[in-house]
């Protein structure tokens, strides 16, 4: 195949439409989705155990 000005104008304008398709897609995933907090958020804010009150704690030994 041989490249011409205009066939390679051609195939640069094809691939830079299709990275621009591409991202505007991207964009419209990123923006319909909340946001996932980091693993170390997630780590640090989980919700506790839920424990009977009282009992066998290191608070009652005195």
């Amino acid at each position: 195949m041989e490249w011409t000005p205009e066939s390679l104008k051609a195939e640069i304008d094809y691939r830079q439409a299709a990275l621009r398709a591409d991202a505007a897609h991207y964009r419209v995933g990123r923006q319909a989705h909340a946001a996932k907090r980091s693993w170390w958020r997630r780590l640090g804010h989980r919700p506790g155990p839920d424990l009977p009150a009282g009992g066998n704690d290191h608070r009652d030994a005195a």
